[in-house]
């Protein structure tokens, strides 16, 4: 039935008895014999019942329970598993009740063929996962731990001893009962964590459940009664005011404290506050009054006695009937295999027989009834996951004699018990005032079905009733709330609210109507009206005739006019800028009637009226006219009502119209001119759209002025109800055809609803208007161009169109050389219907493309013009300039990338570069394995191709990183980092982080004559001193010595291929550094150094190359940000020497710009300058990276052709073999921050300048 490791002999007393009990038991088992196969099951029985030599601490929990395993083995075996042609063993592991031993222990168990362990002892999450690992059933009775219960990493173990988190499920059911979903949570929380993990459970699941937690206060140290201080005084204080129920976990005894402290406070009294007290100890009915006092006092306490009259607590129950099965235990334990003594047998006494004994009794029988289940379903008996599916839901009746049930973790729920004061039978039987159990928890099984997937509930059974303080139930929060805010009068405030509110909407109306008061004075005022005689103009028959005729020239107009005499500016003629300073334009032609008014040059239009009645409407229209200011909107001044000058006063816009100017050949308009024209009539209308104005209404070229500074302002807007009524009794041809032609303008639907005067216009119309405009302005001959019809010819097939899908439009052929988007936005803002045509919002972003690279204004373009003109001569010189300063950089770019730059710039200058010794440096040697044998079978021309693809893979690679690349001789490639610029221990990173990065592009790396061949690389790293310098004067090369370099070169030879080589010396800087993974080769023989103990570099934690990744990134920014400061120090130097040789008219009175132009007016490249913003993008870059813009030719080309093409057919090849390469150059696409230069910069492309 059992076996041990030692068993004891049997005594003599029994062997006359042996023989006859063995031959009755085999007659019994032959006369039930079936002719099935039986199976011994062995359990391997985990338990702690000895101590190690010396330590006297340990109480060996095992000495008095262990027989419980052979009572419960010996009951199995004599029941249905017997009958199934089955037995149970048990093989005995002693772990002296420590970790490491039973975890020993648990994997020799396994060696032996266990088909189940009962345990361990006390731990059990490493045990647990093992017996996983072994897919073996592990049944504890005695583990307590709470990350068994997550099955996903311990699927096969259950256990029969209740963990102490089980109770949060009875706490949640009882405070569910009695609808306490308001609480304030009390626990222990010292230095043994005894209590945290259950703690935490109950928040849980209190929160899970729906309840409150309206505090949670702590105490450190266990509290025993009448001999320290209370701390629950103070979390009384803190809480009492925010509670009516208190939950507290602990210790019994200290449950005291806090029932003491409410009493003394006073609010038990009225039964408004209540305790829920939880104790993970069982429940002592032999002394049932110790609840009511400390742990080491006599009596109790009569305050304590009143208190937990307001209490309620949860233990866990106490066993029924356990006498007759502690008997039991002890007769097996004094039985083999164990064989223990009683110490109290010749006395008549037994030992006391611990509750883990009952557990451990339930725990070979559930796992006997889980194994008939799987035999009986015809599964493997030795499948732990089936065993210990089938023990999950189970119930049994526990040795402790009541049921358990097992929940879905495989944990025994446990079986807890509600206590409340009352008197009850002690020990003694004696009638004692103390604790007694009033309820229990019924487990109710849920669905457990993949929706809902809840736990078993519980529901709270009283089987005695509780006697509340004042005969009610406390309720979990006041009726009124704990700040009384829900019982307050509003009174108060509802009246103040009504008040407020009343007198709110008073100031509103009050408000609204002195608005329109203020509105109807200002309408009334009439500000926009002027007194005719204000205005100073000439009347005489020239001025008459002036719009008729030709532009005379102004020539002798005075400087200064006399006051009495009539003003000299009404003529329509040309005035000099250097003949009137005082006026208010400058080369300009007057096309319409000015005066003064009050000091200022105004435009007078007539109005063909013999009278004007003013109504309401028109006071609206004036009045917004007069509010309307916008840079592009010609600004209203007033109107003059009495007849006969019935007229409209203007701002005045010196440079007439765009229909004049569009109409005078003399003006040349490029795409500079009618782009910033289109952007101003653009922004005009926009202007309107948004306004109270709602719309143009005649939009066309003589409506849309130009002031002297060429800004377009669009003017004749808005006043239809003053214009209704014009007297227009011109019939002659001339006037008819003129009137025709600027309805050419108006949008088709708008012409068919009637005349101009008396349809209003809309925006649609308005976009309509604008595309003809459009138009005019890149054809220059008049709205539809040169169709060979007479205006009113056009109008009629505008407005009756042939085909509707197709109607009368201008021709877009002359528009073949104009920008794309023009044509694009024309057809759009033709279209016959006005719910096709965009918005000018719309329209603005299609034409954005037309003044890319402008300056907002037209004036400021203009400028920048005349500065280039003036400075063709010196814009010249600069191109070469700039030519050789290009070649030059080209030159040094090349020197730089054979020497580093401190030593270049010793050689450029005449200077001997003296060797330097360097006390640390890193070096990396690599060569590839097999070169040798396939250069003999290829061409040399393959060879080559080969070796330049591998090594431009290699040198786009080590850009990113602070190294140096010595020379390549062959196959071998050699890297330093350390030199010529120190980096302290960093260097041994640098170079481990590159050999990683090349062995990892190597694996990827395609030849291109040989693509299924896979490329073996070989790779050694060692740090030490060295000694650089520059060697020969032919050729120089910047040569490393010493005896690091032999012992880097001899590390590479003696590798192995695919591995990284790595010294001891190099291995402890990175172990410095850390973050390397390193596995050790062993000791090897050197050539010329012996034996050496070497290392395999493996790999780096990511979060270590990202670390040091920023940090190269930042030593990088600050090393360009010094070299930029330095270099524009210098390029000011030499700027300031140039002031004194070159002359020019720009410098005269124009500071230079710091940065230089690259093209002339004879090259076909447009002028560029490098604006501030772009030298604030690369402010940490150097020359190299600032690219000049041009809005017309995109990124500056060198005049060999190509930058970009040359390095895509370059790059061509390579990346087809080089996977690096393509990722270089796709990071090099990307933009990036201003502040954080990469190594993808021209600055840091190839290697760090020194």
């Amino acid at each position: 039935m059992f076996a041990h490791p030692c068993p004891a002999p049997a005594g003599n007393y029994h062997s006359g008895l042996l023989h006859p009990l063995l031959l009755l038991l085999f007659l019994l088992a032959f006369s039930n014999f079936r002719p099935t196969h039986g199976e011994v099951f062995t359990l391997g029985y985990l338990t702690a019942s000895q101590r190690r030599p010396g330590n006297l601490d340990y109480n060996r929990p095992g000495l008095t329970i262990s027989g419980a395993i052979s009572l419960a083995v010996e009951e199995v075996n004599a029941g249905r598993l017997r009958d199934r042609g089955h037995s149970l063993q048990f093989v005995v592991a002693e772990t002296y009740g420590e970790e490491v031993v039973s975890i020993r222990q648990t994997a020799a168990l396994w060696t032996q063929q266990v088909a189940a362990y009962i345990g361990p002892q006390e731990t059990c999450v490493h045990e647990g996962r093992m017996a996983a690992a072994f897919n073996l059933p592990m049944i504890s009775y005695y583990c307590t731990h709470r990350d068994p219960s997550n099955k996903a990493d311990f699927p096969t173990f259950a256990r029969t001893r209740p963990p102490d988190t089980q109770i949060s499920k009875s706490v949640v059911a009882l405070l569910l009962a009695f609808n306490w979903t308001q609480v304030s949570f009390l626990y222990l929380d010292d230095a043994s964590g005894q209590y945290q993990p259950v703690a935490e459970t109950i928040l849980s699941t209190l929160t899970d459940a729906g309840v409150s937690i309206r505090d949670i206060r702590t105490w450190n140290t266990i509290y025993h009664h009448g001999f320290m201080d209370n701390p629950f005084e103070a979390l009384v204080e803190q809480t009492y005011a925010n509670t009516r129920i208190y939950l507290i976990l602990g210790h019994y005894y200290e449950h005291v404290g806090l029932m003491v402290s409410l009493q003394r406070r006073g609010i038990l009294s009225k039964g408004d506050y209540f305790v829920v007290g939880i104790d993970i100890e069982q429940y002592d009915p032999a002394k049932p009054e110790k609840y009511l006092r400390g742990l080491l006092l006599e009596d109790v306490e009569p305050l304590a006695v009143q208190a937990f009259q307001s209490y309620l607590g949860i233990v866990p129950t106490a066993s029924v009937s356990f006498a007759t099965f502690a008997n039991e235990v002890n007769k097996y334990m004094e039985r083999p295999p164990f064989n223990f003594p009683n110490p109290l047998g010749p006395f008549g006494g037994v030992k006391q027989i611990s509750a883990e004994a009952a557990y451990l009794y339930d725990a070979v029988h559930l796992y006997a009834k889980a194994l008939m289940e799987v035999l009986d379903s015809g599964g493997r008996p030795r499948n732990g996951s089936a065993i210990v599916a089938a023990i999950k839901g189970s119930r049994y009746r526990s040795a402790m004699g009541y049921h358990v049930y097992i929940d879905e973790n495989g944990d025994a729920a446990g079986n807890y018990t509600v206590l409340a004061r009352g008197s009850v039978r002690n020990g003694r039987n004696q009638t004692v005032l103390g604790l007694r159990p009033v309820g229990t928890f019924i487990h109710r099984n849920s669905s457990l079905s993949s929706i809902s997937k809840a736990l078993p509930h519980q529901n709270l059974k009283l089987f005695s009733p509780i006697d509340w303080v004042g005969g009610t139930r406390p309720a979990a929060a006041p009726r009124c709330g704990f700040g009384g805010e829900k019982c307050v009068n509003y009174t108060g405030e509802i009246s103040a609210a009504i008040a407020g509110g009343a007198l709110l909407l008073l100031s509103l109306v009050s408000l609204v109507l002195y608005r329109n008061w203020r509105y109807e004075q200002e309408l009334d005022s009439l500000l926009w009206k002027i007194d005719f005689r204000e205005v100073q103009i000439h009347e005489n028959e020239r001025e008459q005739q002036s719009q008729k005729q030709t532009r005379h020239l102004l020539n002798h107009l005075p400087r200064r006019l006399p006051p009495q005499s009539t003003h000299p500016l009404i003529r329509t003629s040309q005035v000099s800028l250097s003949s009137n300073p005082d006026a208010d334009f400058r080369y300009t032609t007057i096309f319409t009637p000015i005066g003064l008014y009050k000091g200022q040059l105004y435009a007078i239009k007539k109005v063909r009226k013999k009278s004007v009645d003013i109504t309401r409407e028109m006071k609206k229209e004036l009045k917004l006219l007069r509010d309307a200011r916008h840079d592009n909107i010609c600004a209203f001044i007033g109107a003059c009502t009495d007849p006969p000058n019935i007229c409209i006063i203007s701002e005045y816009c010196t440079r007439g119209s765009l229909k004049d100017i569009l109409e005078n050949e003399d003006v040349k308009l490029d795409n500079m001119f009618i782009a910033s024209m289109v952007a101003d009539i653009i922004r005009g209308v926009i202007y309107l759209h948004d306004s109270p104005i709602r719309f143009h209404g005649a939009l066309c070229t003589s409506n849309c002025l130009v002031d002297s500074r060429w800004v377009v302002k669009l003017t004749d807007f808005g006043l239809f109800a003053f214009k209704q009524g014009i007297e227009d009794s011109s019939t002659d041809m001339q006037h008819m055809s003129a009137k025709c032609l600027k309805l050419l303008y108006r949008a088709p639907e708008l012409l068919r609803q009637g005349p101009s005067s008396l349809v209003m216009g809309t925006q649609r119309g308005d976009a309509y208007s604008f595309g003809i405009l459009l138009y005019e302005m890149h054809v220059r001959r008049g709205p539809f161009g040169e169709t060979g019809l007479t205006p009113m010819q056009c109008l009629q097939k505008v407005l009756q169109p042939q085909d509707y899908l197709n109607p009368y439009r201008p021709s877009l052929q002359p528009l073949e050389t104009a920008f794309d988007c023009v044509s694009e936005c024309l057809r759009e803002c033709w279209a016959e219907r006005p719910e096709d045509r965009p918005d000018f919002k719309t329209i603005r972003t299609k034409l954005r493309p037309l003044r890319k690279g402008m300056r907002p204004n037209i004036f400021d373009n203009m400028m920048a013009m005349m500065e280039k003109y003036a400075n063709n001569l010196e814009a010249l010189v600069d191109d070469r300039t700039d030519q050789l300063q290009e070649e030059k950089k080209k030159t040094d770019a090349l020197l730089h990338e054979m020497l580093p730059r401190c030593v270049a710039d010793q050689l450029k200058k005449g200077h001997k570069v003296d060797p330097e010794h360097y006390e640390q440096v890193s070096i990396y040697f690599s060569d590839i394995v097999g070169f040798t044998a396939m250069s003999a079978e290829c061409t040399p021309l393959q060879v080559v191709d080969f070796l330049n693809d591998l090594y431009t893979c290699f040198d786009s690679i080590i850009g990113h990183y602070d190294v140096y690349k010595v020379e390549t001789i062959g196959d071998a490639y050699m890297v330093v980092s350390g030199l010529p610029l120190r980096n302290g221990d960093l260097h041994a990173a640098e170079i481990a982080t590159m050999s990683l990065h090349l062995l990892s592009a190597v694996s990827e790396f395609k030849i291109r004559h040989r693509p299924t061949n896979r490329l073996l690389l070989r790779i050694g790293i060692h740090s030490g001193p060295v000694c650089a310098g520059v060697v020969g004067l032919k050729m120089p090369r910047y040569c490393l010595f010493g005896d690091t370099v032999n012992t880097a070169s001899r590390m590479e030879s003696s590798g192995v291929p695919l591995k990284i080589h790595c010294s001891w010396q190099c291995r402890q800087l990175l172990d410095r550094l850390g973050g390397y993974h390193f596995a050790e080769r062993g000791v090897i023989s050197m050539k010329g150094k012996g034996d050496q103990r070497t290392y395999w570099l493996l790999g780096e934690d990511e979060e270590a190359r990202t670390r040091r990744t920023y940090e190269r990134s930042q030593r990088r920014g600050s090393r360009a940000l010094n070299k930029f400061i330095q270099g524009t120090i210098k390029q000011a130097q030499e700027q300031a020497n140039e002031y004194g040789i070159r002359s020019s008219l720009k410098q005269k009175n124009l500071p230079r710009n710091s940065l230089t132009r690259s093209s002339s007016l004879e090259s076909p490249k447009k002028l560029r300058f490098a604006a501030g913003s772009l030298l604030e993008h690369h402010r940490y870059h150097s020359d190299e990276a600032l690219l000049e813009v041009d809005s017309y030719t995109g990124l500056r080309r060198s005049s060999g052709g190509s930058t970009q093409s040359r390095y895509e057919e370059t790059t061509l090849s390579l990346t087809l073999s080089c996977q690096s390469i393509e990722i270089v150059g796709g990071q090099h696409n990307k933009r990036r921050p201003s502040s954080y230069p990469t190594a993808n910069t021209p600055l840091l492309m190839n290697h760090v300048e020194v």
